[in-house]
C-alpha cells in the first residue's frame, strides 16, 4: 500500500462525508471502529486489501468516515440479553419481527442484516433458507476475530460489509444487488413503524435502510468505490424502467428517502435528475412502436415529488438556451415524451403499409386502435404537466417551455413549410390537446370566467410573442403603436393558458389540418404520375441502361406515394378523434364568446343577443389582435362541420351561427377575405345534409332563430358582392367558389318566407345594395353559361375528331385526349355553378318581380335570358350535345325549363316585356316557337304555363314590332341626344360631375355597379354625385313628341290618300 490514498479512496471519503448521517444518540450500541483499544489507531475501514491507506502521519487521529454515516459510538458496556427463538422467516428471506418477543440484539441483529444483505461471516454457509445466494464477507470476518469481537454482523460493520459484498458479486452489477437490499429493508422498516422507536431492531433497520440507500447512490455515481467501472450510460437511468416490485427497480419509497436527502446532498438530486436527463435521451430516439411506458411511468413517478419538479426545472436541459424548433422535442427533458406520436413516419408505415390493397375495416380498426393508444398517451402527459403546473417553483418553468414551441414555430404556418426547421406535428398536436385539457376548469357552461381572460395580456410583456403575426385589422404601424403601451398589472394563469392554447392551435393542429389537405392533392399528383409513367415502360423494354433508371425512378415515386398514403391515414386517425376533437370545440366556443365580448364591448352574450351591425368605431385591442384568434375558429369549425359534423351540440351550432354572421355582417371588421370566406365555408357545410339531419348541423339554426332570420341574408348578400375582389391573383375563380356556397345556404333557408319578406326589404329601402348584388348575380349567370356552352362545343368537336383516330398522328391523338379531358373538366366545374345561380335567379325572380324589373337591372336581365335561349334552341344549340352530358352536371331539358320559369316569373312586367323586344343581339321570335315546341314534346311544363309561353311571346313580338316602327318614326338621332357609350337615345340624362359628360342615367348605373369610376377620366363617381341634365331631358322628350307627331301626320297623310284615290268602296249587298 502506498502512503497516500488512492483517488478511488477520496472519491470514496468524500462522498461518506457529504452522505454521512447524524451523531449517534447517547446509550446506543458501542461503535467504535474496530481497534477499540486504541482511539488513536486509524480509523479507515479495509475495503479490501487493495484499497486500505493509512491515514497521513503526525496528524490528529481523523474521525472515522463511517461514523458520519450514522454509526454510533458508545464507551458503555453492552447489555447482554438472554438470546430468545429465532423470528420466522417470511419469504424473501426476512425477518418476521411483528409477532415474536424480542430476541438478544446481537443475534437478531447478526440474522436480520444477513438476511436483508444476503451475507454472512459463515464461509461454509453459501445459500439461506431459501435458496437465495449469500456472500461470504471474509474481511470483516478477519476484522472481527483480529479485534477479538463476537462474529456477528452489526450495523458498526455493515459499511465494510456492504462494500466488500457489492465489490465481489459474480454478475458485477452492485447497483443491482443494492437495489434488491433497499426493498427488503424496507419492507421491514414499514413493519416496525409502529413500533417504539428506542427499540433496538427499530434503530438497526433504520441505520441498515440509511445505509443501504446510501450506498445505491455511490453504486450509481462512483461505481469505482467497488471496482467498477463508469458505465457508457447512466446505471440508475436503466433501473428507472424497471418494475418498482422488481428488486431492480426504482420503488416510490427510493425517491422518497432521496428526497429527504436534497438538502444535506446536491449529489443525490444530481444523480436522480441526471437519470431523468438520460432516460428524455433514450426516449427521443425512440417512437410508439417501441416499448415506451416504462419511460412515461418513471417521469409521472418523478414529477409525484415536489422537490424532484423542481430539480428538473433546473435542469440545464429543461430550457437549454438558443434551441432550433426541430430540437425542441429531442433535446429539451419534456420535449421526447410529448414527441411519442402515430404521426411518426415509422409508426404511420408500421400501421398502415399496403393499406390500399386492405379493406377499409382493417384501416378503420387501426386508427381506432391507434387513437386509443394516442388518448392514453395523452391523458399520462396532461398528469405529468398538472403536476408541473400546480407546483408554485416549476410553474413559471413549464409556461416558458411551452411559450417556447409555440414562438419558434412560427414558419409552420408558412406557405412552404421545410419539415426539417419546426418540431414535428405529432409533437405540436399533443401540445395543443393538452393545452386544451388544461383549460377546461374554467371553461364552464356559463361562460363565469371568460371576463378574467385579461385583453391586455398582449401589451404586459407576454410569453406569447406576436410581432411577426398579421393582425386582424390593423397594419404594422397601428400594431406597433398599440403595443407600445405597455399595460399595468399582472398575468394571471388563465389568462396565460388561454393565450398559449390559442396560440398552439394556430401552430399545431390548424396547421396539420392545412397540411392534410395539401398532402392529399400530393398524393392525387403521384398517382396520377405512376400512372402515367407506368403506361410509358414499353418505351424502355430494349434498352436495358433505360429501363433500370425507369425502373428506379417509379420505385421511388412508388416508395413516396406509400409513405404519402401511411402519413394520411394515421394523421386521420388522430384528427378523426372525436373526444379531442370535442374538446378542441369546446375551447373554440370560449375564443368565440371572448371574441364576441370584445366588439361588442358591454354585452354578455351567449346571455343576450348580440346587436348588428358592430359599433363603426371598432375596438383597438380587437383591430390588434393576432389574426390567428378567428383563423383557429374558422379553421377548426371548417374542419369538424366537413368531416366529423355529428359532434357539434345544439348550443355550440348557435354560438357558431352567431359568429359567422357578425362577421360577415359587420365584414369590415376583418381584413382578411380568406377568413371571411372561411365563415361562409362553416355555413356551407353546416347545411349540407348528414344522416338525421336533412337541413346540416346548422341548418334548423339558419332556418328558424331570430338571430338567423334578421341578420343571415343581408351578411350573405353583403359577401357576395365583396368576394368579387379578394386581392389574390386567383381572386377570379375564388369568387365562383364562395357564391357557390352561397347559394347552398340560401336555398336551405329559403323556404323560410321571413327571408323572402328581408330580400323584398332589401330592394325597396336598400336599393343600390341591392342592385349590385342582382348586377353580379346576372354577370355570374352570363359568364358561366357562356363558358359551359363553350366547353361543350369544345367536347362535342373533339369527340367527333376522336372517332376518326385511326389516321391521326399518336402525337396529334393524345393532345386531342388532354384537350378533351381539360374541357370535360372544366365544364364540370362551371355547370355545377351554372344550374345553382339560375336556379337562384329563379328563386328570386319568384319572390321579387317588381325588383328585378327596376330600370338600372331589366335590361342586362333580358339579354342575358335571350342570349341562353337562343344558345339552347336556336340553330347552334346542336353544338351543346354532348355524350354522357349528366357526367358534368348538364341537362338542357332542366336548363330550358329554369330558364322559362324564370320568363314565366317577369312574364306581366312591362319594363321586362320591353326589354326583351329591345335585344338586337339575340332576340328572335322564333327561339319562343322553338322553346314551346321543345317543352310541349319533352312536357317540361303544363298546360297553363305553355299557354302563358304562347301568350307572352306574342306580346313582345308586338312589343318588338312596335319599338321597331318607333325606331323609324324617330329617324337619325341627333348626336346630343345620343348616349355616348351606347350609341343610343338618352331617356334620363345627367353630367358626369369631373368629366362633365353627359350620359344617360341607366348607362351609367350600369358602369358603377362593376366599375366605380367615370368611365371617361377614371375619377372615383358615385352615382348620387351625377347632375340631372333636366334642359336636355326637356329638349328630349319636346324632339320625342315631335316626331311622334310628325310620324302621325305623315301616316294619317298616307290613309287619306289612298282613301282618296283607292279603289271604289263596295256597296253591294
Amino acid at each position: 500500500m502506498g502512503d497516500s490514498m488512492s483517488d478511488a479512496d477520496k472519491i470514496r471519503m468524500k462522498r461518506l462525508a457529504k452522505l454521512g448521517g447524524p451523531p449517534a444518540a447517547s446509550g446506543s450500541s458501542s461503535t467504535t471502529p474496530l481497534q477499540e483499544n486504541s482511539p488513536n489507531t486509524p480509523s479507515t475501514p479495509k475495503l479490501d486489501e487493495s484499497t486500505a491507506a493509512p491515514p497521513p502521519e503526525q496528524s490528529p487521529a481523523p474521525s472515522n468516515p463511517f461514523s458520519q454515516l450514522g454509526i454510533k459510538t458508545d464507551p458503555k458496556p453492552r447489555i447482554n440479553i438472554k438470546r430468545k427463538a429465532s423470528p420466522p422467516l417470511v419469504g424473501d428471506g426476512t425477518s418476521d419481527t411483528r409477532s415474536t418477543p424480542n430476541p438478544q440484539p446481537g443475534a437478531w441483529a447478526d440474522r436480520t442484516l444477513s438476511s436483508i444483505f444476503r451475507i454472512t461471516l459463515d464461509p461454509s454457509a453459501t445459500k439461506d433458507l431459501h435458496g437465495h445466494r449469500l456472500s461470504y464477507v471474509q474481511e470483516v470476518r478477519k476484522e472481527l476475530e483480529e479485534n477479538e469481537r463476537p462474529v456477528q454482523l452489526q450495523t458498526d460493520v455493515l459499511d465494510q460489509a456492504i462494500v466488500e459484498a457489492a465489490s465481489n458479486l459474480p454478475d458485477g452489477k452492485p447497483l443491482d444487488y443494492l437495489l434488491g437490499c433497499w426493498k427488503r429493508v424496507s419492507k421491514l422498516f414499514r413493519g416496525m413503524r409502529g413500533s417504539n422507536k428506542d427499540d433496538p431492531r427499530f434503530k438497526v433497520l433504520k441505520e441498515a435502510r440509511r445505509l443501504c440507500f446510501s450506498y445505491c447512490i455511490f453504486a450509481a455515481t462512483i461505481p469505482e468505490m467497488f471496482g467498477q467501472e463508469q458505465p457508457s450510460e447512466n446505471a440508475l437511468a436503466q433501473h428507472l424502467l424497471v418494475d418498482s416490485e422488481n428488486d431492480r427497480g426504482i420503488c416510490h419509497e427510493f425517491l422518497t428517502e432521496a428526497v429527504t436527502r436534497f438538502n444535506e446532498d446536491e449529489t443525490v438530486k444530481e444523480a436522480l435528475v441526471a437519470a431523468m436527463e438520460a432516460l428524455s435521451q433514450q426516449l427521443s430516439r425512440l417512437s410508439m412502436n417501441d416499448n415506451t411506458k416504462p419511460y412515461m411511468l418513471a417521469m409521472r413517478n418523478f414529477a409525484r415529488y415536489h422537490p424532484l419538479l423542481v430539480a428538473m426545472t433546473e435542469s440545464p436541459m429543461f430550457l437549454p438556451p438558443d434551441l432550433p424548433p426541430e430540437a425542441i422535442e429531442t433535446d429539451t427533458l419534456l420535449g421526447p415524451f410529448f414527441r411519442l406520436s402515430p404521426m411518426q413516419a415509422e409508426v404511420a408505415l408500421n400501421y398502415f403499409t399496403g393499406s390500399q390493397t386492405r379493406d377499409k375495416a382493417y384501416v378503420a380498426n387501426s386508427q381506432n386502435a391507434l387513437r386509443m393508444t394516442l388518448a392514453t398517451h395523452q391523458d399520462e402527459l396532461l398528469d405529468i404537466a398538472n403536476c408541473f403546473l400546480k407546483t408554485k417553483e416549476s410553474r413559471e418553468k413549464i409556461l416558458d417551455w411551452l411559450a417556447l414551441i409555440v414562438n419558434e414555430n412560427h414558419k409552420r404556418r408558412a406557405i412552404q413549410v421545410d419539415q426539417k426547421t419546426v418540431s414535428s406535428d405529432g409533437f405540436m398536436v399533443n401540445v395543443t390537446v393538452v393545452l386544451d385539457r388544461l383549460c377546461e376548469p374554467f371553461m364552464d357552461a356559463a361562460f363565469s370566467k371568460v371576463d378574467r381572460i385579461d385583453v391586455d395580456y398582449l401589451r404586459r410583456n407576454p410569453r406569447v410573442s406576436i410581432e411577426d403575426e398579421t393582425k386582424i385589422n390593423a397594419d404594422q404601424h397601428e400594431s406597433d403603436e398599440f403595443y407600445s403601451h405597455v399595460a399595468s398589472g399582472k398575468n394571471n394563469f388563465i389568462t396565460e393558458i388561454f393565450f398559449l392554447t390559442v396560440a398552439a392551435h394556430h401552430y399545431g393542429t390548424e396547421a396539420v389540418n392545412t397540411k392534410l389537405g395539401q398532402l392529399q392533392k400530393d398524393v392525387k399528383w403521384m398517382e396520377k404520375q405512376l400512372e402515367k409513367f407506368e403506361l410509358e415502360r414499353h418505351k424502355f423494354s430494349q434498352n436495358p441502361t433505360q429501363l433500370a433508371l425507369y425502373e428506379a425512378h417509379v420505385k421511388k415515386l412508388k416508395t413516396a406515394l406509400e409513405k404519402g398514403q401511411c402519413t394520411i391515414l394515421a394523421t386521420q386517425g388522430v384528427l378523426f378523434d372525436e373526444l379531442a376533437q370535442s374538446r378542441s370545440m369546446q375551447f373554440m366556443r370560449y375564443v368565440i364568446v371572448w371574441l364576441l365580448r370584445i366588439v361588442s364591448p358591454g354585452s354578455v352574450f351567449p346571455k343576450k343577443a348580440l346587436p348588428l351591425p358592430l359599433n363603426a368605431d371598432q375596438p383597438e385591442v380587437f383591430k390588434c389582435l393576432p389574426e390567428y384568434f378567428l383563423e383557429d375558429v374558422v379553421d377548426n369549425f371548417k374542419f369538424i362541420t366537413r368531416n366529423i359534423p355529428h359532434i357539434i351540440t345544439s348550443t355550440q351550432c348557435e354560438e357558431l351561427v352567431v359568429v359567422c354572421i357578425t362577421f360577415l355582417r359587420s365584414s369590415e371588421y376583418i381584413k382578411n377575405p380568406y377568413l371571411k370566406s372561411g365563415l361562409i365555408t362553416i355555413l356551407f357545410h353546416g347545411v349540407w345534409p348528414v344522416r338525421g339531419r336533412a337541413k346540416g348541423v346548422l341548418g334548423d339554426v339558419l332556418y328558424g332563430s331570430d338571430f338567423a332570420t334578421d341578420h343571415l341574408l343581408h351578411a350573405l348578400m353583403k359577401f357576395y358582392i365583396e368576394c368579387e375582389s379578394t386581392g389574390a391573383h386567383t381572386q377570379f375563380f375564388d369568387k365562383f367558389n364562395i357564391r357557390y356556397e352561397i347559394f347552398q345556404v340560401i336555398k336551405c333557408v329559403w323556404a323560410n318566407t321571413i327571408y323572402r319578406d328581408n330580400l323584398a326589404t332589401e330592394a325597396r329601402v336598400n336599393l343600390d345594395f341591392f342592385v349590385r348584388f342582382v348586377n353580379l348575380l346576372l354577370n355570374d349567370v352570363t359568364f358561366v353559361l357562356d363558358e359551359s356552352f363553350t366547353a361543350f362545343k369544345q367536347i362535342h368537336d373533339l369527340h367527333k375528331e376522336l372517332k376518326a383516330r385511326d389516321s391521326m398522328e399518336e402525337t396529334t391523338r393524345q393532345e386531342k385526349e388532354e384537350a378533351l379531358a381539360s374541357a370535360q373538366s372544366k365544364a364540370k366545374s362551371y355547370m355545377q355553378l351554372t344550374n345553382e345561380t339560375v336556379s337562384m335567379l329563379k328563386l328570386f325572380t319568384e319572390a321579387l318581380s317588381d325588383s328585378f324589373t327596376k330600370s338600372e337591372i331589366v335590361q342586362r336581365l333580358a339579354d342575358m335570358l335571350d342570349y341562353n335561349l337562343d344558345a339552347l334552341v336556336g340553330p347552334k344549340s346542336s353544338n351543346l350535345k354532348v355524350e354522357n352530358g349528366e357526367e358534368y352536371g348538364w341537362n338542357p331539358k332542366t336548363m330550358l325549363s329554369e330558364i322559362s320559369d324564370v320568363y314565366l316569373n317577369l312574364q306581366y312586367k312591362e319594363n321586362f316585356q320591353k326589354a326583351v323586344a329591345r335585344d338586337g343581339r339575340s332576340y328572335k321570335p322564333q327561339i319562343f316557337t322553338n322553346a314551346l315546341s321543345i317543352m310541349q314534346k319533352h312536357a317540361l311544363k303544363s298546360a297553363e304555363q305553355m299557354k302563358e309561353w304562347e301568350q307572352l311571346a306574342i306580346v313582345i313580338q308586338n312589343t318588338k314590332e312596335a319599338e321597331d316602327q318607333e325606331e323609324l318614326d324617330f329617324g337619325e338621332v341627333p348626336d346630343e341626344f345620343t348616349d355616348p357609350l351606347l350609341a343610343s337615345l338618352m331617356e334620363d340624362p345627367v353630367i358626369l360631375p369631373t368629366s362633365k359628360v353627359t350620359i344617360d342615367r341607366s348607362t351609367i348605373q350600369s358602369h358603377l355597379l362593376s366599375d366605380p369610376n367615370d368611365p371617361f377620366n377614371r375619377s372615383p363617381l358615385k352615382i348620387e354625385d351625377v347632375i340631372p341634365n333636366e334642359e336636355l331631358k326637356a329638349q328630349i322628350n319636346a324632339w320625342k313628341t315631335q316626331k311622334r307627331a310628325e310620324a302621325q301626320a305623315a301616316r294619317e297623310s298616307v290613309l287619306s290618300e289612298k282613301a282618296d284615290g283607292g279603289e271604289p268602296m263596295d256597296t253591294s249587298g
